[in-house]
């Protein structure tokens, strides 16, 4: 378990608590509706925004773990104080991480002035074609 802790990444804690007292610690806060998860062993894992490499790291556990004979696997979350059940978190597993999104972001920005000036580079372009064209004599919507 301690080496566990150790390979979790930044922003993901792991917490061994009674459940009595994680119910009482969770009532009147954002976290209340996790007292559905309070029954039976428990380890709590407290995830910040970057939640899908807490997950991956969780589930390559559990698949180390069940090679051994020990059966672990999420009972149920708690996101933006909704309880999401356990077939509700795969989802989660696939979100990209704060610096992907951001990365995105970076790039789609990036691409807005790029084709712009592309798009607006290629109307003097396409003019110059039509007028040589035309003066060439190879148009054929203007004949002189």
């Amino acid at each position: 378990m301690i080496k566990f802790r150790r390979e979790l990444p930044e922003g993901a804690t792991l917490m061994v608590a009674k459940n009595t007292l994680m119910r009482k610690a969770s009532e009147n806060t954002k976290f209340a509706s996790i007292v559905e998860c309070s029954k039976g062993m428990n380890a709590w894992l407290f995830v910040d925004e970057n939640v899908a490499p807490a997950f991956k790291k969780v589930r390559s556990l559990a698949k180390d773990w069940k090679k051994e004979g020990v059966e672990i696997d999420f009972t149920g979350a708690v996101l933006d104080e909704k309880f999401l059940a356990p077939h509700e978190l795969k989802p989660l597993e696939s979100l990209p991480t704060k610096i992907d999104l951001i990365q995105k972001i970076a790039v789609g920005l990036k691409q807005v002035p790029t084709k712009l000036a592309r798009g607006t580079n290629q109307v003097p372009s396409k003019i110059a074609y039509g007028v040589r064209a035309i003066a060439d004599g190879d148009s054929d919507i203007i004949t002189t």
